[in-house]
């Protein structure tokens, strides 16, 4: 499973940064990216990380350091995140654990599961960066888990697809950073025909989001997209003039 990278934003204990890379042993996962660890955590990684990292120090030792979750992202096609928290709206659409390993399967490119701090999880804007939002059915009174059980659950529920048959038909998925760039021109257009105002912008891309990742958008029809925003755009002033 060489093309599926773990991301972890921010891990604050080294201990289980040690456990995220047993649990990808485990599974047949050895690319770990991670943003923005705590000092405690490294680099150069803490003794506690290798302490818990039974058998998997070469996945810690092959770990790529990153200042942010775009980083991490570059040339990915297919981004999970996993959230435990109730959000008002979430911008892409969510599905179970088990469910994942569907999506995660079809992308023809890079694919990232990602997974946020120990304390809060993931920012709505990380969120953002998503195509898919992965949850795992938990008890109401104990409802978080810890990191690495989070990993070990998803990257369990991948590795039984992929042992389980053959991989399905791939689909070419647009990358994270054109994505981006079409999401950008979306949310200035939207100002400026007065879709919305400032203050409910945020939650409008959100749902907007949502939508076209549905859609699992191929690089031409982000760059078609984009065309007619910019179409539009040219029109309107040359109307205005």
């Amino acid at each position: 499973m060489d093309w599926v990278r773990i991301v972890l934003v921010g891990p604050q204990e080294p201990m289980n940064l040690g456990a995220v890379a047993r649990a990808m042993r485990n599974f047949g996962l050895s690319r770990l990216y991670v943003v923005n660890p705590s000092p405690r955590v490294g680099p150069p990684w803490a003794k506690e990380a290798y302490w818990l990292a039974v058998h998997a120090e070469e996945v810690l030792d092959r770990a790529v350091v990153v200042g942010s979750l775009g980083e991490a992202l570059a040339d990915v096609q297919l981004v999970v995140a996993t959230t435990g928290r109730p959000r008002e709206v979430y911008p892409a659409p969510v599905v179970p654990a088990s469910e994942v390993p569907g999506h995660v399967l079809r992308a023809e490119g890079e694919a990232a599961l990602v997974f946020g701090r120990e304390t809060f999880g993931l920012t709505n804007e990380e969120l953002e960066l998503a195509h898919v939002i992965g949850t795992v059915l938990t008890a109401p009174e104990q409802p978080s888990l810890n990191l690495a059980q989070a990993v070990a659950i998803f990257a369990y529920e991948l590795f039984k697809a992929v042992q389980g048959g053959a991989r399905p038909a791939r689909e070419e998925l647009a990358e994270v950073a054109a994505l981006e760039a079409f999401f950008q021109d979306l949310g200035r257009y939207l100002l400026e025909i007065g879709f919305t105002d400032r203050n409910r912008f945020p939650y409008a891309m959100r749902r907007l989001r949502r939508i076209f990742h549905k859609a699992r958008l191929t690089p031409g029809e982000v760059q078609m997209l984009r065309g007619l925003l910019h179409q539009s755009r040219y029109q309107m002033g040359k109307r205005d003039g």
